[in-house]
């Protein structure tokens, strides 16, 4: 596409340096446009005239103007060299009725470069647009990578952290209890289920345009999976209106990675309790814990992400011990912040 938008420039530069070179022989003689001889001109003939004059001059610039802001420099150099040379010469041999050779030639060159340099002007202008453009797409596909990220690890990763858990603790068993090591295997087969429909709904989100399907019970939601994670959870939603959905899912996720953290690390805990609730302008959700204090960096992306995600929505995150356990609250506004 840019070799056929550049062609018809060439060809535009090739024939314009002909014929002004070619008109200057018809003004003044082509010996004397060679240099062979020097001399008055062959005599008037209408390309004397000013309003002739002028139209070649503008198109002769508007060519320079072009290549400066459009063909590439291997092209617009020579193409813009030929154009000023054959066009100087022109000023500087051809009669003039208001202009000496020295002011012609002058004129010519302070319009040569004002126009080369509007060109280079719109040029860098592009190129600067192009690099904005380029940067904006990269942080879009960057921003897409992040969230798929996140979802892998909030989705995926709970449902495989309980079928970890669960397996674990059948293997402790076995030895001692194999009825009550089977009696694990349902829960395990049913996180699995959970994972593989996990997904299957990321990839049907992906297929649509990244448009991932948020929860439509955010309360119902929030209770089963307090009620399916494993720990002995005592949850309290007081949500009083809905909320947008993309706010909606990333409530249910927050509490989704909190619980799997504990999961993970508070494996001791007789108590898990997640309070979600509901301000004039905000969102406030809890998740604490009395299990066995952990380090805040234990190497994972979980409390990364959920920082990540509160902060992408205007919130505020916390987590961290509490002396007896484990506390993550988050803040999130129920309008988007400017």
């Amino acid at each position: 596409m840019g070799e056929l938008r550049r062609r018809p420039l060439i060809i535009a530069t090739v024939v314009m340096f002909a014929a002004v070179f070619v008109v200057t022989g018809r003004i003044i003689g082509f010996g004397r446009a060679l240099h062979l001889i020097s001399g008055p001109g062959v005599g008037e003939t209408w390309f004397d005239n000013p309003v002739y004059t002028v139209a070649e001059s503008t198109v002769v610039l508007v060519l320079v103007f072009a290549h400066a802001w459009r063909t590439p420099v291997l092209v617009a150099v020579p193409s813009i060299l030929a154009l000023v040379l054959v066009a100087e010469h022109a000023a500087f041999y051809r009669p003039h009725i208001s202009l000496s050779r020295a002011d012609a030639v002058q004129l010519m060159l302070i319009l040569f470069i004002i126009m080369a340099a509007g060109g280079l002007l719109l040029r860098m202008r592009e190129r600067s647009r192009s690099a904005l453009a380029a940067a904006a797409e990269e942080r879009v596909r960057r921003d897409e990578r992040l969230d798929m990220a996140r979802e892998l690890h909030d989705v995926v990763a709970h449902h495989v952290t309980g079928m970890l858990v669960q397996a674990q603790a059948a293997l402790v068993v076995a030895a001692q209890d194999k009825d009550k090591a089977c009696a694990m295997l349902p829960g395990i087969v049913e996180g699995g289920t959970d994972a593989l429909g996990a997904m299957s709904a990321m990839v049907r989100t992906l297929r649509d345009n990244g448009a991932a399907g948020a929860t439509t019970d955010l309360t119902a939601d929030l209770h089963q999976l307090a009620e399916r994670s494993g720990l002995p959870v005592r949850a309290n939603v007081e949500l009083t209106a809905d909320v947008r959905p993309e706010l909606g899912r990333s409530v249910l996720r927050l509490v989704q990675e909190a619980l799997t953290n504990a999961r993970k690390h508070a494996f001791d805990a007789t108590s898990v309790e997640v309070d979600v609730r509901l301000t004039s302008d905000l969102v406030l959700l809890s998740v604490v814990d009395n299990g066995t204090v952990r380090p805040s960096h234990s190497g994972g992306f979980g409390l990364v992400g959920m920082r990540e995600r509160v902060h992408e929505l205007g919130g505020r995150f916390f987590a961290g011990p509490t002396g007896e356990g484990w506390l993550v609250t988050a803040e999130l506004p129920l309008e988007v912040r400017a």
